[in-house]
């Protein structure tokens, strides 16, 4: 009979069987813990995305008017003008209008994310007042999201994330979704699973005769 190794795929396992030293039911655990790590953090990812993209359309349609997703004085890049025609197609496609709250809902993470980039430097000053904190640049929101970003995108395609720095992200989802809406943050320290998830201290530590991670004991209890 198929085992979930059998299941999940040689190489997706293979990651955790690795980390687990080649046991299997340390694998298992490790796997059952990152989909745990996974979900817990799926509202705050949720919470920090819907805020961001609706304060950002609020600001720049005052700024530029409803049209501004058609705007090429605002998008600036290929990829942005891009995102907009295919969350155009994909409401036809799906038969629903295509109006702007709706093109709104259906522009990716990595669409907002852009409008902080180099390349949307001309936003920054029509943007900056979303965030009610004083002394913040373009350069270091740019950042933080794109780290996030890679972040949201793991858990979004049930990878790994037993080796990233956890607790950082945690912490900069929590501070950006705190300066976008109070309420908002407020709502993630009222429901979020995470710090009864979430050991506060580096999952895998560096093994450094194999050149790969290892388990850190700290962790082990913490595991289903």
């Amino acid at each position: 009979m198929p085992n979930l190794a059998d299941a999940l795929s040689s190489d997706r396992f293979g990651t955790y069987l690795a980390w687990a030293g080649g046991a299997p039911d340390l694998a298992e655990r490790l796997y059952t813990y990152n989909v745990r790590l996974s979900a817990a953090l799926y509202g705050p990812l949720h919470m920090l995305e819907v805020t961001m993209r609706n304060r950002i359309n609020v600001q720049l349609a005052q700024a530029f008017g409803p049209a501004w997703l058609n705007d090429p004085k605002v998008l600036a890049t290929p990829y942005q003008a891009s995102c907009v025609r295919q969350a155009e197609q994909t409401l036809r496609q799906g038969n629903k209008p295509v109006t702007a709250s709706r093109i709104v809902a259906e522009l990716n993470f990595g669409f907002w994310c852009s409008l902080f980039g180099r390349q949307s430097h001309h936003l920054w000053q029509v943007l900056r007042p979303i965030f009610l904190a004083k002394g913040i640049q373009r350069s270091p929101i740019a950042h933080e999201l794109r780290e996030t970003r890679v972040l949201r995108n793991r858990v979004a395609h049930y990878e790994p994330i037993l080796g990233m720095a956890l607790g950082q992200r945690y912490a900069s989802i929590t501070t950006l979704t705190g300066w976008l809406s109070p309420s908002a943050a407020a709502w993630i320290a009222g429901y979020s699973d995470w710090p009864r998830v979430y050991p506060g201290v580096p999952i895998l530590i560096p093994d450094s005769t194999a050149r790969t991670f290892q388990v850190a004991p700290a962790v082990i209890s913490f595991l289903p």
